[in-house]
């Protein structure tokens, strides 16, 4: 599948988390996933959900780019970054969390793309939880792969939808 710009990749990720979101088996492990995670503390959830992705399906670098869906990605347990974001963003709405998907471009190139969930902070603002399970570290220090761009001298253009 051929995208003319960062733009329509990411719309159509973004169209792969809505389709996907209602999804029995998505909404099953999700539900798992949060079990015993308090009701109210959906921030607690959305990290609960990115770190059980981070730990149980293994990041591959594609050759050729594919997309597979957040079924295809729970049931071989492999994927790239653009599966991880999709995986995380419909296990997460799937719990009612709003999830945003980030898109990164530097040197003219698509890089990466990462999951934030949209959650209320105990004053009710928003707040946005970087959720990046590809990462080394764990996905609980809420690492922002915008700031490591940045910090390599990338100079990343940013896409959020």
């Amino acid at each position: 599948m051929k995208f003319a710009n960062q733009a329509e990749q990411i719309a159509f990720l973004r169209a792969m988390v809505n389709r996907y979101r209602a999804n029995q088996l998505i909404r099953e492990k999700a539900h798992k996933i949060t079990e015993n995670v308090p009701d109210r503390a959906r921030a607690l959830q959305a990290v609960e959900i990115a770190k059980w992705v981070q730990e149980n399906i293994r990041y591959v670098n594609e050759g050729i780019e594919t997309f597979q869906s957040p079924v295809r990605t729970l049931t071989y347990r492999v994927g790239d970054c653009d599966d991880f974001t999709t995986l995380v963003g419909s296990l997460l709405e799937s719990i009612a969390i709003p999830a945003e998907l980030v898109g990164l471009e530097w040197k003219g190139q698509f890089r990466h793309i990462f999951p934030r969930a949209i959650v209320k902070d105990s004053s009710g603002k928003s707040i946005r939880l970087p959720l990046d399970a590809t990462l080394k570290q764990s996905v609980t220090k809420l690492t922002n792969p915008i700031a490591i761009a940045i910090k390599r001298g990338n100079n990343p253009r940013i896409l959020a939808l």
